[in-house]
């Protein structure tokens, strides 16, 4: 099974799978070490994903937010 070939508990991979869970850094390095992916990559899809939704989530507060412009030096 996958989940004994990758070291990990069957809920984990059936929570994260189901996006109940998101991927921690223990289970990143075993999916990339199994897949032969470079450490990482499934967190920085955790990140993309977890980005998306936010910006879903509160674009109209986001977008009230002025830019910081600094003074001019006299």
């Amino acid at each position: 099974m996958f989940e004994q070939a990758i070291g990990v508990p069957g809920n984990r991979i059936h929570a994260i799978v189901n996006g109940t869970r998101d991927i921690t850094a223990d289970t990143d390095l075993r999916l990339c070490k199994f897949f032969r992916l470079s450490e990482g990559y499934f967190q920085r899809l955790q990140i993309a994903h977890d980005t998306l939704e936010a910006k879903r989530e509160i674009a109209p507060e986001i977008a009230k937010i002025k830019p910081y412009k600094p003074s001019k030096a006299a």
